[in-house]
């Protein structure tokens, strides 16, 4: 039997298996999922609320003083500050160098179309847009179709990639492993030295490496003299893709049971208790037991919620109702980029200031059974979730992780 036992593989699945990791070092970890989580569509910084100006954790009292049924509400916003420290620790361990001083403040990055975004947290990637000056340039590859830096400032350049054929059609994960060969960024940057004309940093998609991502970095801004940074790209994300890959290793290094790639069917209950869950597996389901389990299988697009059109939206482990609205006209606003989201967004299972999902009755579903990340429901009238996904993902994470490792 395992000590816990984590079901999802995004954020918030492999944030408390880290979590997990440090709190409790001898405890036997398993997570199972049913596929890759959420890091690998996403630029891999945290954001904890975009909008917040000066201190963040501040600003976020003040967001669950005005909605108290906000996950960071339940989670606490000191369960965020530690998460978030943690998880850098984690993220320089594995070579992205993140950094989460106190004060936490938002900081700057560019996108590929050439708006700006304000995440708290950022791995080392796009850490030179702080200094980006006046002038960053931006650099695509000729015949690309997944960057075109016209889009993103008015100073750019399209450099001709040394790669044989079809350089057009690699992915960003090809191009990243091209960049892992210090021969291939050395002509990278003498053709792009070529092209600096003043210019005060330099911003390439986000494909600096896979592996050596640090040294990517490095050696192009010792080569061009200019800060240098990453611009998120279409997905796959190749910085989602390092955190992701880089997490792994990290948490398979420390015996914690990995199974991804294995759907869980179903929870398997007892009382107010649960024993365990079983996994699909060739012949009959399999049984794994937990003294507790958390469950991280995100929202409608993560797969931990299904709906149908008749507007009914459930949880598929354990069968936890979930806060929605059943008027499916609701669910979409007109805008497709409204910048205040959609409410689709907000649906959620409810949680207990434990961390325990709420079934019909308002009591806890099970005592030894907890939630965490994109699964939790959002007050309809609070700021987006996208505003508070990385936050939201490791504060819940963490408390979940605190709760659960208490069990006997």
């Amino acid at each position: 039997m395992d000590d816990l036992l984590i079901i999802g593989a995004g954020w918030a699945g492999l944030s408390a298996a880290a979590f997990a990791v440090h709190l409790k070092p001898s405890a036997k970890i398993r997570l199972i999922a049913q596929g890759i989580g959420s890091p690998i569509v996403t630029p891999a910084w945290l954001s904890l609320l975009d909008s917040a100006q000066g201190d963040v954790l501040e600003s976020v009292r003040d967001l669950v003083t005005r909605h108290p049924e906000h996950p960071y509400a339940k989670a606490g916003v000191d369960a965020l500050r530690k998460a978030v420290q943690l998880f850098a620790q984690i993220g320089a361990e594995i070579g992205l160098g993140y950094q989460a001083e106190l004060p936490l403040r938002n900081k700057r990055v560019f996108t590929a179309l050439g708006s700006q975004q304000s995440p708290a947290v950022l791995p080392y990637g796009y850490q030179g847009a702080a200094i980006a000056g006046a002038q960053p340039l931006f650099i695509g590859f000729e015949g690309w179709r997944d960057y075109y830096p016209a889009l993103s400032g008015a100073h750019f350049a399209l450099i001709a990639p040394p790669i044989g054929a079809r350089p057009w059609d690699l992915t960003p994960t090809d191009y990243a492993r091209h960049f892992d060969q210090p021969h291939f960024r050395a002509e990278v940057a003498r053709s792009v030295k070529a092209r600096l004309n003043g210019a005060t940093s330099v911003a390439f998609p986000a494909v600096l490496g896979l592996e050596g991502h640090a040294e990517v970095v490095k050696m192009l801004q010792d080569q061009l003299g200019v800060p240098v940074f990453e611009l998120p790209t279409l997905p796959p994300s190749v910085p989602g893709t390092r955190l992701y890959n880089k997490l792994r290793r990290y948490l398979l290094d420390r015996r914690v049971r990995l199974q991804i790639g294995h759907p869980v069917r179903r929870g398997v209950l007892e009382g107010k208790r649960v024993l365990g869950v079983e996994v699909a597996a060739a012949g009959k389901p399999q049984f794994f037991g937990a003294k507790a389990v958390i469950l991280a299988t995100g929202n409608l697009y993560g797969g931990g919620l299904f709906s149908d059109d008749r507007g009914r939206v459930w949880e598929g482990v354990f069968g936890i109702p979930v806060q929605h609205i059943a008027d499916r006209q609701q669910w979409f606003g007109v805008h497709m980029l409204a910048p205040e989201g959609h409410a689709v967004h907000h649906f959620g299972v409810r949680a207990n200031a434990y961390m325990q999902p709420l079934g019909a009755d308002g009591a806890p579903v099970a005592e030894n059974l907890f939630v965490a990340g994109h699964i939790l429901a959002h007050p309809m009238d609070a700021p987006s979730p996208f505003e508070t996904a990385e936050g939201v993902a490791l504060a819940t994470a963490y408390r979940a992780v605190e709760l659960a490792l208490m069990q006997p």
